[in-house]
């Protein structure tokens, strides 16, 4: 498979290949759209196994929906409740199969697949980050995961946008920013090991040129810039304010 998937750094930038083994539950990453299908057909088909619960898919337009037809008729006549949401001409409902009309901005460019069952639950939510118009081109950053409060926030936020009570997926943001706030965090630690480790190996190998004042000197300036760092946490996760004010 071509299938990309990008591991990404404190500002959302493509940093290394994500092995598809070793990737993370609620760790942001970019996704190419093969990768992202990929990820989705993985989630319907753990919900054609379970058959039973109800599934809702953000596709950003109909056309994207019309390759997989097929696929949610048989999702339909499986589950009770499967519903498709997308902008454009909006097709005849099928069965248990609905569709959702939209042309909310804050949906363009989500695409997400969400299924809550009895005993399982998944989902992928991603937002797209290039402005490709071809989907094939269109790249996405977003995560899955199988926690069931997280998956029951997301939903409330479709549903919320939908009903026009809310303005923007502000759980997907709140991920967002905590997941930045890890990742320029982790980035942080990073360089002050670096820096105290090279002082370190200094202090073996230059003799009395270098001495332990010098190692503490540097120590101490690493344990500053974290105290810094730490001080502003709470703006780098101030996405995550609306939510946990609500």
């Amino acid at each position: 498979m071509d299938a990309s998937v990008w591991n990404t750094d404190e500002r959302g930038r493509p940093s290394s290949r994500a092995v598809a083994g070793g990737m993370l539950e609620n760790h942001l990453y970019l996704f190419d759209a093969e990768a992202l299908l990929a990820a989705s057909h993985a989630i319907e088909e753990l919900a054609l196994e379970e058959a039973n619960g109800t599934l809702l898919a953000a596709m950003q337009g109909f056309k994207h929906f019309e390759p997989h037809r097929e696929r949610y008729w048989q999702l339909a006549a499986t589950l009770a409740d499967v519903r498709v949401i997308a902008h454009g001409k909006q097709p005849p409902r099928h069965g248990h199969l609905k569709f959702i009309a939209t042309s909310h901005k804050a949906l363009g460019p989500v695409w997400t697949v969400l299924y809550q069952g009895q005993r399982r639950q998944a989902m992928l939510v991603c937002r797209q980050t290039n402005r490709a118009k071809t989907f094939e081109e269109k790249r996405f950053e977003g995560c899955y995961t199988f926690n069931r409060e997280l998956i029951a926030r997301v939903r409330q936020d479709l549903e919320q946008i939908l009903a026009g009570r809310a303005p923007r997926m502000r759980e997907f943001e709140r991920l967002l920013a905590i997941d930045q706030a890890a990742k320029k965090l982790a980035a942080e630690f990073t360089r002050e090991h670096k820096a105290v480790d090279s002082a370190l190996r200094k202090l073996q190998t230059a003799g009395v040129d270098y001495s332990p004042r010098h190692l503490e000197a540097v120590v101490q300036k690493s344990l500053s810039r974290l105290k810094r760092l730490t001080d502003r946490l709470p703006d780098l996760v101030c996405a995550a304010q609306p939510r946990l004010a609500a």
